[in-house]
């Protein structure tokens, strides 16, 4: 009996899969039921079209896997499109008008709120911003989202006050007389974020949407939701889900089919995830691309909070060992509970001490369960040379963001003095055997991924004239392509994503450059889109 002819075939500079240095290549594809079901020479793979088969030829341009963003705060980038955007303002004059401009737009007891801000911004104090706002409650992420800003309405909202202690894992910024400034560092910004209104449901829909069409026009086919701070803020049936789960469940018509997305939580919520049956990897009830993710606990804080957690103090700002939230014995809890419900774990680590805790808590707990996919450090901006070797040992996934070290090579080299070539050690990280899987950090850095290979060669940006930095431990553009393709499907434990052999599914990005553009890593690579874009065998987006 013949087999039915596949509803696309595409014809060009395919790469089945990116295996490290190596580029596996094929001159078409074809696919059937979202299925690849052929992988050869144009003229073999033309051969299975019959007269209702499409046939794309992407010509000399590259056809690869479709992205995977292995570290995204979709709800966040959604969320991100409906506040101020303070990211490349100048100092606190410049945010405080840019806040004023938009009190004009909004009712008169709606909360403000934005993100972007950086440290050197405010280097001259809040004055500015609370005289903007007055008595509004407002509410401003940092840059790095390890820190905010909230107004004193906002404070008197969340109960904050002069004589309210630092939470454990955080701290409240006070002036000289013991009153809170209203900058929020890391378990603090709970106090607030929790009474901070959210957009979800219709208000987020248009947001999200734009999102995934933005998404699909990068060729990003899969994602993987980070999680959250904590089990709060979440609405319905699965409010103990938390805020980003329910949010991103309740849109979940508009996601299915468009984007391979894996849903994460906070630790927090590890017991109501278990509860329900919940398991790292398996598909959500009735969905066709969207499934369960990783359980999210926070080691320690960011670089340009200050509250990474090292061994030695940083050389900048309040020259300490940043804040480790987490102690072994709550980790040793964490990994049980992990292990019995089949729910991964998902660290963020910044610093070379919290790295090193997770990593011995990791050991502790034993050989992974069979069944369970490998634990997750995320960003390992600073990792002791003794450590590498400790990832590919434990199993543990390395969930990098390429375009960090670009954005934060100054802050490095004012602040890990004497440990700059330790930061960011993907080449050495990847020649000591651990996987890496690449993301952006969104909306924390830039959601495009051709910026973020263009950073993992170059370590610094295109717009950026010093020269690539540290370039001892970049990798190469294949590695770079190989990290956003097979390293997240390796991370989940697919066989079947990443890559474009038969048998795979058919996520595939028909992209505006060749395959040697791709590899010369220049600025073609950083300007990189997909003019086709495929998720499940089914045309998400076509320029």
């Amino acid at each position: 009996m013949s087999r039915p002819s596949p509803d696309l075939v595409v014809c060009g500079q395919v790469v089945t899969a990116a295996m490290g240095r190596t580029l596996e290549r094929a001159g078409a594809v074809a696919i059937a039921a979202g299925r690849v079901v052929a992988a050869g020479t144009r003229d073999e793979v033309l051969a299975l079209a019959g007269p209702a088969t499409r046939v794309h030829e992407a010509g000399p341009a590259a056809v690869i896997p479709g992205i995977h963003d292995f570290h995204v705060h979709l709800v966040g980038l959604a969320r991100s499109r409906a506040g101020v955007a303070l990211d490349d303002a100048a100092d606190a004059g410049e945010i405080a008008a840019r806040l004023r401009a938009r009190l004009t737009e909004l009712p008169g007891d709606a909360w403000l709120t934005g993100r972007g801000w950086n440290e050197a911004q405010l280097a001259a104090g809040v004055g500015p911003l609370a005289e903007a706002v007055g008595d509004r409650p407002a509410y401003l992420s940092s840059h790095d989202g390890h820190s905010a800003w909230a107004s004193p309405a906002a404070l008197r909202a969340g109960s904050v006050r002069a004589e309210t202690p630092d939470p454990d894992g955080g701290r409240i910024e006070r002036d000289a007389a013991g009153r809170p400034t209203g900058i929020l560092r890391e378990t603090a910004l709970d106090l607030v974020d929790r009474v901070v209104p959210r957009p979800r449901g219709a208000a987020l829909e248009p947001h999200l949407r734009a999102v995934l069409d933005e998404l699909s026009a990068f060729g990003i086919t899969g994602a993987t939701e980070a999680g959250d701070y904590t089990a709060e803020n979440g609405v319905g049936p699965d409010a103990a889900l938390g805020d980003s789960y329910t949010a991103l469940a309740g849109l979940a018509d508009l996601l299915d089919g468009r984007l391979r997305l894996s849903i994460g939580i906070s630790v927090d919520a590890l017991a109501a995830a278990e509860e329900r049956g919940l398991r790292t990897g398996l598909s959500l009830p009735g969905r066709r691309t969207l499934r369960f993710g990783w359980a999210k606990e926070y080691a320690d804080g960011a670089l340009g909070s200050g509250t990474a957690a090292l061994f030695e103090p940083a050389n900048c700002g309040e020259r300490d060992a940043g804040i480790l939230r987490v102690d072994a014995e709550e980790f040793d809890q964490l990994f049980v509970a992990s292990r019995r419900s089949g729910i991964a774990l998902a660290v963020h680590a910044i610093g070379d001490r919290a790295a090193a805790t997770v990593l011995d808590a990791v050991e502790r707990a034993g050989p992974r369960p069979a069944r369970l996919v490998a634990d997750r450090i995320e960003h390992a901006q600073l990792v002791r040379p003794s450590d590498r070797p400790r990832f590919a040992a434990l199993g543990v996934t390395a969930s990098v963001q390429p375009i960090h070290a670009a954005a934060d090579r100054d802050l490095v080299e004012r602040c890990w003095a004497g440990r700059q070539d330790a930061a960011f050690a993907w080449r050495a990280l990847a020649d000591a055997g651990a996987l890496l899987a690449a993301g952006s950090d969104a909306p924390v850095e830039a959601v495009d991924p051709w910026l973020g290979m263009f950073a993992a060669v170059h370590r610094r940006l295109p717009t950026d004239a010093r020269g690539d930095w540290r370039a001892g431990q970049a990798i190469g553009a294949a590695e770079a392509l190989s990290a956003y393709t097979l390293g997240p499907a390796t991370a989940l434990g697919t066989g079947d994503e990443g890559h474009l052999r038969p048998g795979a599914t058919a996520d595939l990005a028909v992209l505006d450059v060749p395959v040697d553009a791709l590899l010369a890593a220049g600025d073609a690579l950083a300007g990189a889109r997909s003019v086709l874009t495929v998720v499940d065998g089914v045309v998400v987006h076509e320029a």
